[in-house]
């Protein structure tokens, strides 16, 4: 049976409320299987539960003791059947409806310290996913470097841990031969990192001077914008986008007088447009 789109949007409040009335905003610890029973009393009976499939940590984990701050979370879930919607041309049309749910997680801390509301995964390998799926190529390749330089680490003939338990994989191996050439391929791993560090800190080194020079140009833009100015009014552009952002390095303030005083609004809109 079809609903109009006020009432799918209800429906889903509701339910998220729910959820959210529980977990607010935040993801809730637990330290004890009688802590996330309650947690979960707490609940709709049909809230469905998921784990998370990445271990996180805070992104400002300091060196030292940490433990595992297990904690549960709402999430939105995309139900697999559709619902069939009026939409406000009166054509009906399927959608999708959330579901709100709870995923379990775990993210490292330091020790006495609670789980922060941003987290970063904890594996190298994951992070540089993450990063690379966010287009931020400098945090894809410093992870990459710490997951070759743990690669590397696990190769070469070293000595035992101090229970006597062996910690590489040459270790395990009595071939000596074999032991040797992982100790070459350990190497090799240590010089990529080296490399891949280096393009990092290159590529950082790019991006901070394409910042500045694409800073110097929008600053030589504006000085000419003002310097072709009308004597006593402003920039023409300021109509359309609005006022710019301060720069101390610009001498505007007569601008801006006159721009405010002909009835325009120092504000935007959510689209980011001037009103």
């Amino acid at each position: 049976m079809a609903i109009d789109r006020q009432t799918l949007a209800d429906q889903q409040q509701a339910a998220a409320r729910a959820v959210t009335d529980v977990l607010a905003r935040m993801p809730r610890e637990f330290a004890t299987a009688g802590e996330l029973a309650a947690l979960m009393a707490a609940l709709p009976a049909d809230t469905p539960v998921s784990v998370a499939w990445t271990v996180r940590a805070d992104p400002d984990l300091p060196a030292g003791p940490t433990h595992i701050a297990y904690t549960a979370a709402g999430i939105n879930l995309l139900e697999p059947d559709l619902v069939d919607v009026i939409d406000v041309d009166s054509r009906v049309r399927s959608y999708g409806r959330l579901t709100p749910g709870v995923e379990l997680g775990a993210v490292v801390v330091a020790e006495g310290q609670p789980a922060p509301a941003e987290t970063v995964a904890y594996q190298p390998n994951e992070r540089a996913l993450d990063a690379l799926g966010a287009g931020d190529a400098e945090a894809t390749l410093t992870a990459l470097v710490e997951l070759l330089r743990w690669m590397a680490e696990l190769l070469p003939d070293t000595p035992e841990g101090e229970d006597g338990t062996p910690e590489t994989v040459a270790q395990w191996v009595t071939d000596v031969s074999i032991r040797a050439r992982l100790g070459i391929e350990a190497t090799r791993l240590t010089y990529s990192a080296e490399r891949l560090a280096n393009l990092c800190r290159d590529l950082a080194d790019r991006e901070a001077a394409q910042l500045a020079e694409d800073d110097q140009a929008e600053y030589e833009r504006r000085v000419a914008e003002l310097r072709d100015a009308p004597a006593g009014g402003y920039p023409a552009s300021w109509i359309t986008n609005g006022l710019p952002a301060m720069d101390n390095r610009i001498d505007d303030s007569a601008a801006r007088d006159a721009y405010l005083a002909a009835g325009h609004a120092d504000v935007v809109d959510e689209h980011g447009s001037p009103t």
